[in-house]
């Protein structure tokens, strides 16, 4: 697996189970402009897309856990220390009208000289016109474009790991919503895009007794909660 992930730039992990209650949960929280709450970014298009607070992904059930399962392939990836540096869900709307280019068109990020992010839908993404995720085969390691592209769907659960250095983007839904989370890991302290994101990290009481006893973990975990 971490083979193919530092060849393709991306790969799919187990499911995550427990999408919809995280979505519930999530509905019950307010919703913000743009896809990343604070972000720099401008919302090129009113309604285009909606995002939640870092401190109620984390309070969410089950997507911390799962993000922390993956925790083994991200230091593989990028060593024995990796920050956990973002989480985040929003979702994006079938609106009429020009693209956003922040997601919707194909771009690289620039968070860190060395980052890796964990994506789950939330939401089924059973066709391309659900919205799906689209990556260009090994573009992370390389700055060509033209890899080989592959198109992520599946249902509500589906997750992947992607070198987001890489060309990716996302397709604007046709017909319904579609959701997205995502949990970030980074070499950097702080990577760039924590300040232009205007993140900062969150009180441990958004986790309660989820929050580890583990010292080490704390420490990986503190640009997002301490």
């Amino acid at each position: 697996m971490i083979a193919d992930l530092r060849y393709d730039g991306i790969v799919g992990v187990a499911p995550m189970r427990g999408t919809e209650e995280m979505l519930a949960y999530l509905k019950t929280r307010p919703t913000y402009h743009g896809h990343v709450k604070g972000a720099s970014v401008a919302v090129h298009q009113p309604g285009n897309s909606t995002c939640w607070a870092p401190e109620d992904v984390l309070a969410a059930p089950h997507f911390f856990e799962f993000a922390m399962s993956v925790l083994p392939l991200v230091k593989e990836y990028l060593g024995p220390h990796p920050l956990l540096y973002s989480v985040n869900a929003f979702t994006t709307y079938p609106i009429m009208g020009p693209m956003n280019p922040d997601i919707q068109a194909w771009h690289r990020d620039r968070d860190d000289e060395k980052f890796l992010a964990l994506f789950v839908y939330l939401t089924d993404v059973n066709l391309a016109a659900d919205g799906a995720h689209l990556f260009q085969r090994g573009t992370q390691r390389c700055k060509a474009n033209g890899g080989e592209v592959q198109e992520v769907t599946g249902a509500a659960g589906t997750a992947f790991l992607a070198d987001t250095s890489g060309l990716h983007m996302g397709i604007r839904p046709a017909l319904y919503p579609r959701t997205l989370a995502w949990a970030r890991w980074c070499i950097s302290d702080p990577p760039a895009s924590y300040r232009w994101d205007k993140q900062q990290p969150c009180s441990r009481d958004v986790l309660g007794a989820r929050y580890p006893t583990d010292v080490v973990l704390q420490d990986l975990l503190r640009l997002v909660v301490q």
